[in-house]
């Protein structure tokens, strides 16, 4: 994905991609919210010690069980030298660090999407960016002096993995922390490198490597953010030894990769992936990607040896590098296949039953692609419009196989294209993957819980039906700018609140007062829809069959 994608600008470039898997590591939704501190003033400062040093707290409500932990540090500073290295333990420090605002976002250009879902145009960014946040209600009477908690409780932990394409969002982003954590589980959300501060490869860094690995930072961001959870979070109330990532869009898509990496192997229990998948897509090489590398480095005028050049790429500014990567749009930032952190295509690791061995729940939503034609966030329709133009799309993408697919998503008149076209390719970009997922759990053992989100809002947002990432509006509870409410909201909001947290809790998303929520069984091929009717439906996955041959003959190449 080229940089310039996450302005918005250039809708068509989404299909006109050559890449796949480059479209779905497409945005993920991005909004913001912020811990209210109205109520802390009068309470007590929360304190945990952590095995880097002491962090004093805040509220976000006026409980005094209700305690956040912001901007703490989970890894050195990724600058100068550390600059497209893995991440370096956390400095220690001395006394209490304030834990009490967010630190900044990883670097990103300035998105279409901001000013709808945070009413500002770009974050506050900064190289010097990993950093997680914590919020517990479980916090131990003893954490103030002490790291023993083995008496008490321990609560679940959910870790949310932000999407964004991997080239944009932030650890803020769904203000998901205060209203998961009420409901009796640890929150944890984490900033990690994005675009090619994150992902970038070059022969030189591999080189330097001790692995002979570059790229993939992001990924080891993410890993180390987990191994930070595994030595500290007992000391925030919360069971190291149960912990479910989870995630939107690329955020899903990085937890789907994680499944397949030994690095992360042990360290999360079970896994949410909300329209992101590795199992219908193949992953650039590292070869591949250390070419666009070397193209970029030459476009920057960094040149001589391996070691000159990446002195020189070490001292350019951020911002210098964010916009010369935006003005190439051929050039990716994706995680790579390295023999390191990936060491294969993620799709053959599940097909051949080798991923973490953990339940999911997993799914995709109804009209996935309508948000990004639409002009809240910037964007403009470049599909299809005629039978003509949807068939010749059809072809350049299925070849031989065009007319399986039109038959399975048909239009008989270029009025009923546009709809025509939405279904399959939401379908094509997501909902085969979370399919494909789910068989692909229940196969190796374990329970796969297979929803399709169909939930359609009100107001502007009624036309778009159930957009990209909307699931994640109603898991926060913070409603876009242009979102009208309506009386369904919070109902719809509770179900899938309750599904997820139990998911944390017992591994099942039943529990008392929810519709019953069966795992995925590939036999009766049925789905929960999670939407105005929630219960079981039919798949009715026979529409897949264009795809999974298409997918099948790519991968064989």
């Amino acid at each position: 994905m080229g940089f310039a994608l996450p302005m918005l600008t250039v809708v068509a470039w989404l299909y006109l991609c050559k890449s796949k898997f480059s479209k779905m590591l497409f945005i993920g939704l991005v909004f913001a919210g912020s811990t209210s501190h109205g109520e802390a003033h009068s309470l007590p400062e929360p304190r945990v010690t952590t095995d880097s040093g002491m962090l004093g707290g805040t509220h976000f409500g006026a409980d005094p069980a209700e305690a956040a932990f912001l901007g703490i540090p989970y890894a050195a500073a990724p600058t100068g030298n550390l600059r497209w290295r893995p991440p370096q333990p956390a400095i220690a420090w001395k006394g209490v660090r304030e834990a009490k605002a967010f630190g900044p976002a990883c670097p990103q250009l300035p998105s279409g999407w901001l000013p709808e879902m945070l009413g500002r145009k770009q974050m506050v960014t900064d190289e010097a960016c990993l950093y997680l946040n914590v919020w517990t209600t479980n916090l131990p009477a003893s954490a103030k002096t002490s790291t023993h908690t083995s008496s008490l409780h321990k609560a679940p932990v959910m870790v949310w993995i932000h999407g964004g394409g991997n080239v944009e969002g932030s650890q803020e982003w769904p203000p998901l922390g205060p209203t998961l954590a009420r409901r009796g589980v640890i929150v944890v959300s984490i900033n990690y490198r994005l675009g090619l501060f994150g992902f970038l490869s070059l022969p030189g860094l591999t080189a330097e490597s001790a692995q002979h690995a570059s790229g993939n930072y992001g990924l080891l961001d993410q890993i180390e953010a987990l191994k930070w959870v595994r030595r500290n979070i007992e000391r925030f109330g919360g069971d190291p030894t149960n912990v479910t990532v989870f995630g939107a869009s690329s955020g899903s898509l990085d937890i789907c990769d994680l499944m397949t990496s030994p690095l992360a192997s042990g360290l999360f229990e079970k896994a949410i992936l909300q329209s992101g998948f590795c199992v219908d897509n193949t992953s650039p090489t590292l070869s591949a990607v250390e070419a666009q590398g070397k193209k970029l480095a030459q476009q920057l005028g960094a040149s001589g040896d391996n070691r000159q050049t990446l002195d020189q790429l070490r001292a350019f500014p951020a911002e210098q590098l964010l916009q010369q990567a935006a003005a190439d749009h051929e050039i990716d930032f994706n995680p790579n296949v390295d023999n390191w952190v990936l060491q294969d295509q993620p799709w053959r690791v599940f097909s051949e039953g080798k991923q973490a061995r953990i339940p999911v729940i997993v799914g995709s939503n109804a009209e996935e692609l309508s948000i990004f034609a639409s002009p809240l966030v910037g964007g403009s329709s470049h599909r299809p419009k005629t039978i003509a133009q949807y068939g010749q799309w059809l072809q350049q993408t299925f070849h031989d196989l065009a007319a399986e697919v039109f038959a399975a998503y048909p239009a008989k008149t270029d009025a009923d294209v546009p709809k025509a076209f939405l279904s399959m390719d939401s379908d094509y970009e997501f909902g085969f993957g979370a399919w494909l997922l789910a068989r692909e759990t229940q196969a190796i053992g374990q329970t796969a819980f297979l929803y399709r989100f169909t939930y359609v809002g009100s107001g502007e947002f009624a036309a778009l039906g159930a957009f990209h990432s909307e699931e994640s509006i109603l898991l926060s509870k913070k409603y876009w700018t242009s979102w009208v409410s309506s009386p369904d909201d919070e109902p719809m909001s509770e179900r899938i609140i309750g599904y997820w947290t139990q998911f944390a809790k017992t591994s099942r998303p039943d529990a008392p007062g929810l519709p019953p929520w069966p795992a995925y069984d590939s036999t009766t091929d049925q789905y929960q829809e999670l939407g105005r009717h929630t219960g079981q439906i039919a798949s009715d996955s026979s529409r897949f069959g264009g795809f999974m041959q298409s997918f099948i003959a790519e991968r064989s190449k």
